[in-house]
């Protein structure tokens, strides 16, 4: 558990208390049923990303070229995975604090997503050997 989750947890609760404190079991129950319909937004997301990742084969993206434009430092994973559409090919790595997920296109281009704590940190675009012709143009 990070800052920002401890921080979320103590700024809601002391939503709670201040809204309790200031119109007593009103101001707590509609306090609280907003926070419950902003976890219910949050779970839908959640799910509403899955169900389309879950239609796409793993670790496959439609362009690898135009999913790399798209990154950028401090996406969280969900965010990557609506992204791609797909949920990624995870990379076993020695190190236990990164995690390393992989997708490709059908041309071969990869792109390789390091995350920390669940927030993009680095990524690489491999692109795929050009194809060599053997015949000379004319």
């Amino acid at each position: 558990m990070n800052w920002r989750n401890v921080c979320v947890i103590l700024g809601l609760a002391a939503l709670l208390f201040g809204s309790f404190r200031a119109f007593g079991w009103w101001g707590f129950s509609l306090v609280s049923s907003g926070i419950v319909f902003w976890l219910l937004q949050l779970s839908t997301r959640l799910m509403r990303t899955m169900e389309n990742a879950a239609e796409q084969p793993m670790g496959t993206v439609a362009n690898a070229v135009m999913f790399h434009a798209q990154l950028h430092h401090g996406l969280r994973l969900l965010h990557v995975i609506g992204l791609a559409s797909s949920l990624g090919q995870r990379i076993a790595t020695e190190d236990k604090s990164c995690d390393v997920f992989a997708w490709h296109d059908a041309a071969g281009d990869t792109v390789q997503c390091h995350f920390q704590e669940g927030r993009l940190t680095d990524w690489q675009l491999q692109r795929a050997p050009a194809p060599s012709s053997d015949t000379p143009a004319t």
